[in-house]
Formats: structure tokens, C-alpha cells, sequence
């Protein structure tokens, strides 16, 4: 049996949801609200490594019992133990170029992202509670490390020019992703892979959260590599499982959330 526990579909949510719809795998799906700490429910299923994983407050995914945690170790798993569309690179030199995009993403774009969305759209939604109910609810968060991510965020004063430098960051990133699709048509290769259901994720988000850095005129290829991935079949049926308006500021902590400070 394959299960899914996700949300909106945006960011590191969003990444298993497009891989299963190019498989045209069945599955169930469990949607809950991690910015609404639905993760930390009672009968949420968890072990060690979902605590602990740098994703924080990811997607699950969950085969005949087994707990798959970080987003890119999914899309492997989906790519090679379901049968249907290729996603992983046939050749070894374009697997390792794969799975290389994958690290460098996590470590860039899934750091830089979530901050960036967070600032903007969760830090508000957050503060419009009762803060007091809210700071107990974080202060039971348990590992320590995701805990601050949270505590961290709302602590954050979130000043512009503090948010210029977090998107200025962003053009190292953007600069090698947009040079990558200058040598080959799709970022592991010849062939869509899970390198850009991966960068798809986590970029397309961007045009709105940081306008200056991704943009027809400073990054032409990648605003054309977004349209490509997005008129494919399975990344619109993906897109289309969202349950509110607005599913692109939906965000939670990412990877190394709890370095904000």
C-alpha cells in the first residue's frame, strides 16, 4: 500500500505529488496542515529519521508500512521502484549529475526558499493568532532543532533589507541552474528526471518571492524551463490536488530553519 501525508502542493510538498502523477501510481493520500502543527498530532506517523530529517516539516511517504522521508530520497524511491514513465537518468554519469542536482538544491534552494516564503506569508498568518496558545504549541515541538525553526521565525523581524540579501543570495543558484540548461536540454541531461521535478519545486515559486533574481530577462532559460515542466500532464494534475486558492504561499520551515537567527 502507498500513502502520501502532504499539503498544499508547493515547495517540498510538491515534489512527490508530480513524481507519483508521471508514474500514474494509485495512492492514498493524507493531507494535513503543517503550518498548522497537524505534523505533531497524535497518530501522525514518525520515527527517528522524520524527526530528524533537514526538511523539518516535509512530506511522508509510506510504503507497506516503510517511512520515506526527505523529498529527493522519494523521488528516487519513486523513480525506481515504481514501474511507468522513466525518471531516473539510464546512463551512470547522467544518475550521479541527478543526484548531484539534488544536493546542491536541497542545500541552496531548500535553505533560501522557505525562508523567503515563510517571511512573507506564514510569519503573518501566524501572528494574526492568539500568540500565547501559539508559544506553548511551538515551545512542545520536539527535536530542540525544529523547534527553533519555528521560535526563530517569529522572533524574526523580517526587514528589507535582510529579505534583499536572503534573494541576493539566490544568484549563484540561479546563475549554474541557468547555465546547466544552456548545455542540455533538461538539468540531468537528455531526458526529464527527477533532478527537475526537484528544481521545479522549489523555483517555480520564485518569480513572486524574489522578481529581481528570477525573470524573463535575467533568466531566460529557467523561466523556460518553468513553462515546459509546468504543461506537462502530471505537474498540472499535481498543481490541480490543491485544497486552497493560493496552494504557491503555502510554506513551512525548511532546511536548516533553525540558523535563521
Amino acid at each position: 500500500m502507498l500513502e502520501l501525508y502532504t499539503a498544499e502542493p508547493n515547495t517540498f510538498f510538491l515534489k512527490p505529488v508530480i513524481a507519483l502523477a508521471e508514474k500514474q501510481a494509485a495512492y492514498t493520500t493524507h493531507y494535513f496542515d503543517a503550518a498548522a502543527f497537524e505534523q505533531f498530532d497524535r497518530g501522525f506517523p514518525a520515527d527517528v529519521e522524520s524527526h530528524l530529517q533537514l526538511e523539518r516539516e516535509g512530506p511522508l511517504l509510506v510504503h507497506d508500512g516503510v517511512l520515506i522521508s526527505s523529498t529527493f530520497f522519494m523521488l528516487e524511491y519513486l523513480a525506481e521502484a515504481l514501474p511507468g514513465t522513466p525518471l531516473m537518468p539510464a546512463g551512470a554519469y547522467d544518475a550521479y549529475r541527478a543526484r548531484a542536482w539534488g544536493q546542491f538544491l536541497a542545500l541552496q534552494l531548500g535553505a533560501l526558499v522557505p525562508q523567503l516564503g515563510c517571511l512573507k506569508y506564514l510569519r503573518p498568518r501566524l501572528q494574526q493568532g492568539d500568540q500565547t496558545a501559539l508559544a506553548a504549541r511551538i515551545g512542545a515541538i520536539e527535536p530542540l532543532e525544529r523547534r527553533l525553526g519555528w521560535q526563530n521565525l517569529l522572533a524574526h523581524p523580517a526587514e528589507e533589507l535582510e529579505l534583499a540579501a536572503l534573494r541576493e543570495r539566490l544568484q549563484a543558484a540561479l546563475a549554474r541552474i541557468e547555465k546547466a540548461l544552456g548545455e542540455t536540454p533538461w538539468l540531468a541531461g537528455a531526458d526529464y528526471s527527477i533532478a527537475d521535478i526537484d528544481a521545479f519545486a522549489m523555483l517555480r515559486v520564485l518569480p513572486d518571492l524574489a522578481p529581481e533574481q528570477l525573470n524573463p530577462a535575467a533568466t531566460p532559460r529557467v523561466e523556460a524551463f518553468l513553462d515546459r515542466v509546468a504543461q506537462r500532464p502530471a505537474v498540472r494534475a499535481a498543481l490541480a490536488t490543491a485544497r486552497s486558492a493560493h496552494p504557491e504561499r503555502y510554506f513551512v520551515p525548511g532546511v536548516e530553519a533553525a540558523r535563521w537567527g
